[in-house]
C-alpha cells in the first residue's frame, strides 16, 4: 500500500495498480451477468472477485483457467482477486479440495490474490469452536504460505462475535506476514442490519494489523454501509449484492434498498434512467430487467465509492459518515459505537483538515478530533472566569479578557481562538456575549504573546511556548487581516501562522530551537544512515528509511527529522504516525520543509 490522502482511518492508497478504496464486484464464472470488460470500460471497476472452487469444480473452467489464465478466461485486464470455496464448505459441510491443493490452484491460474481455505465462524457458535475454528485457520495458513509463490495471499480474519478473538486472530494472521487481510464471518450480521457488531469486529481486527496491508471486508456489498466501514479503515469490499438484488428486482440506493414495483420517482440518478423510464423496465422480459437492474445496482455501488473518495479528499469524512448514518436507525447505532473508540482513533486523525468542522448532532461532539482539543485545552485552560463571546472573539478589542470561552466544544481558554476546529466549525446556536463584570484584561500585546505560546504549547507540547518564544519577540501580522502571520525571535524567523487554521508552521531556526530544548524522542522522526543524508539536503522522508519516531506524533504534525545520534537534519510535516511509519515499506510519510544544508 501507498498513502496518498487521508483523513483519519479513511484513506486514498495505491496498491498493484488499484485506487482504494475499491469494490471488487464479484463475478461467477458460470452465469456471468455483466461483462467484466464492461465493468472496467463502462463503470470503472479496477479489481474483481471469483472464486477459485467454483472454477475448479467445472472441469472445462478448471482446464481453461489452467490454460488460458484467469484474466484471460474473465477478459478483464485489472486486478483479480480469488475466494478460496470457505462458504461453500461451511454451507455444504465440504468441499472437494484440500486447502494446501486450493491455493496451489489459485496461483497456477495466476490470481492476484489467493486466499487461503480459511474456517467460517456464525455468530451462534460457542467461544471454544470459533477459538478451534481459528486456530486451525492460522495452521493452514501458515502452510499455505509457503506455497503461494509469486501471488500475494489474504490471510482472513475470524472471531464471530467476539471482540477478543478478533483480536487474537489479527494478530496470529500478522505476525504469520500475510499480504492482504478479509474480515470474514460478518455476513450473517449484515443481513440481520447488526451493523454495531460488524464495525466492533472491524475495529478489534484493525487495532492489530499491519496498517500498511490492506483491510477488505467480505461480503458487505450495500453501498449504504460503505461510509461507516471506510471511516474505520476498511479498503476493499467485494459485492454480489449487484447481481442477487436484481434477480428479485431490487434496487440499491446509497439509503437503502427499494423494490422496482414500488418505485415511481428514483430518488438518485442512475445512467440506467437515462435509457429507460421506471415503467419501461417494470415492463421488460425477466431476464433482460435482471441485467438492467444490475447495472443499476453496480452503478450505484461505485458511485458512492467515488462519493467516499472525494470526501476523504476534502477532509469531510466524518461529517460524510455521520450524514450517512442518519439513513438507518442501526446505521446510526453503528456509528455511535465507533465513536466509543475516538481515543484510539484520534492517534491516525489530522491535526487540521481542509474544511471547517460541521455539526450535524449531538454525536459531532464525539469525533476524535474534539476529543483531542477537549484533552489539550484543558491543559491550558487553568482557573479563570468564564464568558461569552460572538466569533471572531477578540477582534475589535484593545483589551483582552483574560478568560475561558464557553463554546459548544465546552471552555476554551481565549489564547486559542483561531485554532482548529475552534476557529473553523459552523454550529446552529446563537452565539452571546456575556463577559462578567470583575474580571482581569489584558494588552493587546500581552495577549498576542500570551498566544503564541499557549498555541505553541496545545501543537508541540508542555514548554514549547518557552522553547520557542524566549527572547527578544517581534510579531508581524497581515495588514489586511491584523491577524498574526510571523514570529521572529532574537533576530530570526522561527514560525509562521497559518491562515487556514491556526497553528503553526515550523522554520529551521525554530526546529534547532525546539530540538535543543526538547527531550529525545520528542517531537523527533528518527531515520537511519542510508536516508540521512538526503534529507539533511531537504528531500522528503520514506517510510522504509524511518527506525522511530515519537509516539505522540499525528497526521499533519510538524516534526523534526534526526538521524540516529539525534542530529537535526530537517523539519517538516508528518503524513503518518508512528504506528504506520514503522510498518509502511513504500510511500512519504514526512513532507520535508527545510534541510539544514538545503
Amino acid at each position: 500500500m501507498e498513502l496518498k490522502q487521508r483523513d483519519g482511518l479513511a484513506r486514498i492508497c495505491k496498491f498493484h495498480g488499484v485506487e482504494t478504496p475499491a469494490l471488487m464486484p464479484v463475478v461467477n464464472p458460470n452465469l456471468v451477468v455483466i461483462d467484466p470488460k464492461d465493468m472496467r470500460e463502462r463503470f470503472g471497476v479496477e479489481a474483481l472477485i471469483t472464486n477459485s472452487y467454483i472454477i475448479w469444480k467445472n472441469r472445462k473452467l478448471r482446464e481453461r483457467a489452467l490454460k488460458e489464465g484467469l484474466h484471460e478466461m474473465l477478459n478483464f485486464s485489472g486486478l483479480i482477486m480469488t475466494d478460496s470455496g470457505t462458504f461453500q464448505q461451511h454451507v455444504y459441510g465440504d468441499v472437494e479440495v484440500g486447502y494446501r491443493e486450493i491455493v496451489e490452484f489459485q496461483r497456477e491460474i495466476g490470481s492476484d490474490i489467493g486466499t487461503i481455505l480459511d474456517i467460517f465462524t456464525e455468530p451462534f457458535h460457542t467461544r471454544e469452536e470459533v477459538k478451534d475454528a481459528i486456530d486451525e485457520t492460522v495452521r493452514r495458513g501458515k502452510e499455505s504460505m509457503e506455497l503461494k509463490g509469486d501471488m500475494l495471499l489474504a490471510g482472513v480474519i475470524q472471531g464471530s462475535i467476539y471482540p477478543d478473538l478478533r483480536e487474537y486472530s489479527a494478530r496470529k494472521m500478522s505476525e504469520a506476514g500475510f499480504d492482504y487481510f478479509p474480515i470474514g464471518g460478518v455476513v450473517p450480521l449484515m443481513e440481520e442490519y447488526r451493523y454495531g457488531e460488524v464495525v466492533r469486529s472491524v475495529l478489534h481486527s484493525k487495532m492489530f494489523l499491519d496498517p500498511s496491508k490492506p483491510v477488505h471486508l467480505f461480503g458487505a456489498g450495500h453501498p449504504m454501509f460503505f461510509p461507516l466501514a471506510v471511516l474505520i479503515g476498511v479498503d476493499f469490499f467485494d459485492s454480489a449484492a449487484y447481481i442477487k438484488y436484481a434477480r428479485d428486482d431490487r434496487l440499491l440506493f446509497p439509503d437503502g434498498t427499494r423494490h422496482l414495483k414500488d418505485i415511481k420517482y428514483p430518488p438518485f440518478f442512475s445512467p440506467v434512467f437515462d435509457r429507460y423510464d421506471i415503467d419501461e423496465i417494470k415492463n421488460m422480459e425477466k431476464k433482460e430487467r435482471e441485467k438492467i437492474i444490475a447495472e443499476h445496482n453496480l452503478y450505484m455501488s461505485m458511485e458512492e465509492i467515488r462519493r467516499i473518495k472525494e470526501a476523504i479528499h476534502e477532509g469531510r469524512m466524518w461529517e460524510y459518515a455521520e450524514t450517512r448514518a442518519r439513513e438507518h436507525p442501526r446505521l446510526l447505532e453503528a456509528y455511535r459505537i465507533i465513536l466509543d473508540y475516538s481515543k484510539w482513533i484520534e492517534k491516525f486523525e489530522n491535526i487540521s483538515k481542509k474544511s471547517a468542522f460541521f455539526y450535524t448532532g449531538e454525536e459531532s461532539l464525539r469525533r476524535p478530533i474534539v476529543v483531542r482539543l477537549k484533552k489539550r485545552a484543558r491543559m491550558l485552560r487553568y482557573s479563570r472566569p468564564v464568558i461569552e463571546l460572538p466569533r471572531p472573539w477578540t477582534r475589535d478589542m484593545e483589551e483582552i479578557p483574560d478568560a475561558n470561552v464557553r463554546t459548544p466544544f465546552g471552555l476554551i481558554p481565549i489564547d486559542l481562538e483561531d485554532i482548529y476546529p475552534v476557529a473553523q466549525s459552523e454550529f446552529p446556536y446563537e452565539e452571546r456575549t456575556a463577559i462578567p463584570d470583575e474580571i482581569g484584561y489584558m494588552s493587546r500585546e500581552e495577549y498576542d504573546i500570551r498566544k503564541i505560546k499557549a498555541i505553541a504549547e496545545y501543537q508541540f507540547g508542555r514548554h514549547a511556548g518557552e522553547a520557542l518564544f524566549s527572547g527578544e519577540i517581534k510579531i508581524v501580522k497581515s495588514k489586511n487581516t491584523g491577524k498574526i502571520r510571523n514570529i521572529i525571535v532574537d533576530g530570526e524567523h522561527v514560525a509562521s501562522m497559518r491562515a487556514e487554521d491556526g497553528f503553526f508552521t515550523l522554520r529551521l531556526a525554530g526546529a534547532r530551537r525546539l530540538h535543543e530544548r526538547m527531550e529525545y524522542p520528542r517531537l523527533r522522526v528518527v531515520v537511519n544512515d542510508e536516508s540521512a543524508e538526503f534529507n539533511r539536503m531537504g528531500k522528503n522522508v520514506f517510510a522504509k528509511f524511518v527506525v522511530d519516531a515519537d509516539e505522540f506524533l499525528r497526521p499533519g504534525d510538524e516534526v523534526l527529522v534526526v538521524n540516529e545520534n539525534d542530529e537535526l537534519l530537517a523539519v517538516g510535516k508528518t503524513l503518518m504516525n508512528r504506528f504506520e511509519m514503522l510498518h509502511f515499506t513504500k510511500g512519504m510519510c514526512v513532507k520535508v520543509r527545510e534541510g539544514v544544508k538545503s
